[in-house]
């Protein structure tokens, strides 16, 4: 096939409504296969004992359970149990002591007055004795019923029996030294376990010099009863103890970057351990992972969809030359991305932070549009965690900061200026937004300084900056020449005076290129004065009248000697003539492969006007004359600049026709001509309201009448040299 049939494919295929739906999915399709890593398991193949062949580092920041679970079990373990030294129980003691002493005295009072009875009745020995011995043991059995509560039947009968038998001497002594040695022994912390040595200790002190032994073993019996503990487990404290010592162990966390094993080292047990928490041993794909990368990646391309939607509807463009753009500069991005992923490889600290990734937004603010680019660069920031994340989930954190702002500097720093130095400020804006975010990126991880590193980070963060600015320079002139695009640069460079075609005007058509360059300056201001592209107008105004240049004589502003070559020939001829400069004008912008846009003003800036002069001219001649012949064949003015062109232009012509004009009459003329185009339906295809016509009058109007001002007029007789007014 030749190239305009392939030309002809393409420009058929870019207008099919599938195509857009195709382009929203690659736009997903692509920010998805970027961040798949996110998704993949990040695995190593180790096994124990072996030596690690590099840094093995952790994808993620996870909580070590089972390790933390381990210490906070030993910690509870080792938790000491909570005791507590209660004084008061040796006293408690002394008393309980003293009330078997009372009971007992009691009963030694009762038997003795038994006892006293007997004797008093002379009994025989045998049989008192006999009488005793039954008292004594009724005694003991009161003595057992009425200590029963007391002592719940821990002390024997035997020792009962001593201490209700012994001399009033003994039992006093007995019960001082019972007393003493509780209370001396009980002043001492005792525990369970410490219970029977304190015991056998306190029956060791028992003065053996001084009692017999059946008080001794009396003795004994009753301080085995009364030694208790006081030194007793606290159940409550100890529990607390136990659950502050669980509190105060922090989660074992393993961070993401953090070193699990270095190179060379032995992989051990714990090494395993680790690897295993973070996901580095397991090789298992879930599906869970690609379902919640797919929900987030639908969320970003669904804004940038909106976006472009709203794009679409603005510039009201009906093919999908946009959209194709916006994803060129999405697979740009994202290549660039990956590349940079794969920097991080070399051992320079951060040097990933020379992506140049501002350039994407850049092309978007200068192509498309500003609010485009600040949505992509959120998008492009989000993706960026994600693919310099690594595996697992892990997300980037730093990198996500940088790209943000680097990319959002790249979509806000533009400013609309004429002539490649705008690029010089919009470059140093993003390299100084790139340091500050490195130096703040680089101060926030600790707030140490590192000389040498943060040098390396600012010089990477500057080179991105002016990798970028250089990227965006060399990759306009591809997007201008692929999807035909009228970049305010292309339009720079259009309006040179040394472009071959405005030369040409300038030598072979004087009064033209005067005549264009005032078109020019009368179709900006009022384009900028309704809101419509003002440079757009200005370069087209340069180009419109191209044309003339085939047959420039033809034309009165070119006809320098007063000769004029219609007068020599029919009117039918001279309207064919004029009626085709439009049109050779748009031939030859074509063939300079001029953009369609000034193509399109050149070919419609006359519309379907009558040619009025030689219409009327003809028809004096006699004849049947039709004013169709006489019409140009259009189109008629199909947009904003172009109807501004078409208008500045007859005014331009007509004003300069002018023998005296005056601001009266300038504004007559110009109203004059708006009534007659309207009235003619010359703005009918255009999107032009009444308003913005009012607007663009005015604007005419003012401007015209500030270059065709009046002059003062001197006397004869002064000095030759005139001096120009204004």
């Amino acid at each position: 096939m030749m190239p305009w049939e392939w030309k002809a494919i393409w420009q058929r295929v870019v207008k099919r409504a599938w195509l857009t739906y195709v382009i929203y999915v690659l736009i997903g399709v692509i920010l998805y296969l970027a961040m798949i890593n996110a998704a993949l398991p990040d695995t190593v193949h180790v096994k124990l004992h072996d030596i690690a062949r590099y840094d093995i580092q952790s994808p993620v920041e996870i909580v070590d359970q089972e390790t933390t679970n381990n210490l906070r079990r030993q910690a509870s373990a080792n938790t000491p149990t909570t005791y507590v030294f209660n004084k008061d129980t040796a006293m408690l003691q002394v008393e309980k002591t003293g009330d078997i002493f009372n009971v007992l005295a009691d009963l030694r009072e009762k038997k003795q007055t038994a006892n006293d009875a007997a004797n008093d009745a002379h009994a025989e020995g045998n049989q008192l004795k006999a009488q005793q011995a039954a008292k004594l043991e009724d005694a003991v059995k009161d003595a057992r019923e009425k200590l029963k509560n007391t002592t719940g039947g821990k002390l024997s009968d035997d020792t009962l029996r001593t201490l209700l038998s012994v001399s009033d001497r003994d039992f006093a002594l007995a019960q001082e030294i019972a007393n003493s040695t509780i209370y001396d022994t009980m002043m001492d912390k005792i525990k369970w376990a410490d219970l029977e040595d304190a015991q056998n200790k306190a029956i060791r002190s028992i003065p053996k010099s001084v009692v017999n032994d059946d008080l001794t073993a009396a003795l004994s019996d009753i301080l085995r009863y009364a030694i208790v503990p006081n030194y007793v487990f606290d159940a409550q404290a100890t529990k607390k103890n136990k659950e502050d010592a669980v509190k105060a162990i922090e989660p074992v966390v393993i961070h993401q970057g953090e070193v699990i094993v270095k190179k060379g080292d032995l992989i051990t047990r714990d090494v395993l351990h680790k690897l295993k928490v973070v996901g580095l041993l397991d090789n298992h794909y879930k599906i869970l992972p690609f379902i919640s990368l797919a929900i987030l990646v639908a969320f970003c391309t669904m804004l940038l969809v909106l976006e472009l939607k709203q794009l679409k509807q603005k510039q009201g463009e009906p093919d999908t030359s946009n959209l194709l753009m916006f994803l060129c500069i999405h697979v740009l991005i994202v290549v660039l991305l990956e590349l940079a992923n794969l920097l991080k490889n070399v051992h320079v600290n951060h040097i990933e932070f020379v992506v140049p990734v501002a350039c994407g937004p850049l092309l978007m603010t200068i192509l498309l549009s500003k609010r485009l680019a600040v949505v992509y660069s959120i998008v492009a920031a989000v993706s960026s965690g994600y693919i310099f994340g690594g595996n697992s989930g892990a997300f980037n954190a730093t990198m996500a900061i940088y790209v943000l702002c680097s990319a959002m500097a790249g979509a806000l720093v533009w400013r609309e200026s004429r002539g490649r130095l705008r690029y010089l400020p919009a470059g140093l804006m993003i390299a100084t937004v790139n340091v500050l975010a490195a130096c703040s990126l680089h101060f926030i991880k600790g707030g140490s300084i590192h000389i040498l590193e943060l040098g390396m980070e600012i010089g990477l963060a500057f080179l991105s900056a002016f990798l970028a600015t250089v990227l965006t320079i060399g990759l306009m002139p591809f997007f201008e020449a692929v999807f035909n695009i009228l970049s305010p640069m292309k339009l720079i460079e259009l309006a040179n005076p040394n472009h071959p075609l405005l030369r040409k005007i300038l030598i072979e058509a004087p009064g033209t290129y005067h005549h264009s360059i005032m078109v020019a300056n009368l179709a900006e201001r009022a384009c900028e004065a309704i809101g419509a592209n003002g440079l757009l107008a200005r370069v087209a105004a340069y180009y419109h009248d191209v044309g003339k240049t085939k047959r420039s004589r033809f034309f009165v502003e070119n006809q320098m000697n007063g000769e004029n070559p219609h007068d020599k020939i029919s009117p039918h001829l001279s309207k064919t003539i004029i009626m085709a400069h439009p049109y050779d004008g748009a031939k030859m912008l074509k063939e300079a492969k001029i953009p369609k846009e000034i193509i399109d003003i050149a070919e419609q800036h006359h519309g379907t006007t009558l040619i009025k002069y030689f219409y009327h001219k003809a028809k004096e001649e006699g004849g049947e004359v039709l004013e169709s012949d006489f019409r140009y064949p259009g189109p008629k003015a199909q947009t904003k600049e172009a109807a501004v062109v078409e208008l500045a232009d007859s005014v331009e012509a007509a004003v300069r026709s002018m023998k005296h004009p005056t601001p009266e009459k300038i504004e007559a003329l110009v109203q004059s001509i708006f009534n007659d185009r309207l009235e003619d339906g010359q703005f009918d295809e255009c999107d032009l309201t009444m308003k913005e016509l009012y607007t663009v009058r005015a604007s005419l109007i003012e401007t015209l009448q500030g270059v065709f001002h009046s002059r003062i007029e001197y006397p004869e007789d002064l000095p030759a040299r005139k001096i120009k007014s204004g």
